[in-house]
């Protein structure tokens, strides 16, 4: 089938220092992709001229192409508002109608994470309702139902802001991100000295699993910090639903010693409802483009394959 037969839509992913996008089928197949260019730190007028030029690029492959944009920080779906990026500098800003009236067509602008659950729904572990959490520098959800995205208000799906005790200072009360996430999980390796500055949730994986002196501290690190996190995912399955939990973001990747813990926190945390399952993301960093295109297909009316 050649290109001017498929279905094909753009999905631009705007990140925190580059900006990369797709072209993809309704399969979730990356037809073409851009080279990743750098995202603009000086305000959202730059950040959208930035992506209708990418748009503009990958069109030249698909000239009718409908686009959809994913980004970080606060977003009004429903509307198209960045509410608040502090890392790129705007405020309530117009994202959705700007993008619309220089690419010519209606842009879905979506949050990254969810946008990134609606790819894996559809194109990776291939599960039509899921609960996905995205654990990076921050955490993150996205609940999928019926392949496609529930409706959310801003805000929605921030769990990464719950508060728990500082497994290390227990007097202390703090975000579960600052814990749990894996820079978390490095930060409080890096303050136990036993990793350097500088090193990330890996380097305290593979400590744990060495025979250093410390490999003791990294599995316990490790074992408190993804308990604590299975308790929250427990308590959000106890308001969606016993749905597969897929675990995003870097952390994704890791071992037994990650996804032991959780799972034990989360069953614990099911006292009557049955654990979900857990499943580890598919697509990778490609996710949240993906699940722009998704979007773009959606919001034009076009069906997807799962």
């Amino acid at each position: 089938m050649s290109n001017s037969d498929q279905k094909l839509a753009i999905g631009i992913d705007v990140g925190g220092t580059t900006i990369k996008g797709v072209l993809a089928d309704t399969r979730g197949t990356v037809i073409t992709s851009s080279e990743a260019v750098a995202t603009p730190q000086t305000g959202a007028d730059d950040v959208v001229s930035a992506v209708v030029r990418l748009a503009r690029t990958l069109r030249e492959a698909s000239v009718d192409a409908p686009v959809g944009v994913c980004v970080p920080g606060i977003i009004d779906e429903e509307r198209g508002i960045g509410i608040f990026s502090a890392n790129l500098g705007w405020k309530d800003a117009p994202l959705g109608e700007k993008l619309s009236e220089a690419l010519g067509s209606f842009v879905p602008l979506g949050h990254d994470v969810r946008s990134g659950a609606l790819a894996e729904a559809l194109w990776g572990v291939r599960r039509p309702s899921c609960l996905y959490v995205a654990v990076g520098t921050g955490i993150a959800s996205g609940v999928v139902i019926n392949s496609r995205l529930a409706p959310a208000p801003p805000w929605a799906g921030e769990i990464g802001q719950v508060p728990v005790p500082h497994p290390d200072r227990p007097y202390e009360v703090v975000p579960v991100e600052q814990v749990a996430s894996a820079s978390g999980i490095a930060r409080r390796a890096i303050e136990a000295g036993i990793v350097p500055e500088g090193s990330g949730a890996r380097e305290v994986e593979e400590l744990a699993l060495s025979s250093s002196e410390n490999a003791r501290k990294a599995r316990e690190i490790l074992e408190t910090s993804m308990s604590l996190l299975g308790g929250i995912l427990a308590t959000v399955c106890h308001q969606v639903g016993s749905l597969p939990v897929v675990l995003g973001g870097g952390l994704c990747k890791g071992g037994s010693l990650v996804y032991d813990p959780l799972r034990k926190g989360l069953e614990s945390g099911c006292t009557v409802m049955p654990a979900p399952a857990l499943l580890s993301a598919a697509l990778g960093s490609s996710s949240q483009a993906l699940g722009a295109a998704a979007l773009a297909f959606q919001s034009h009316g076009i069906e997807v394959e799962s």
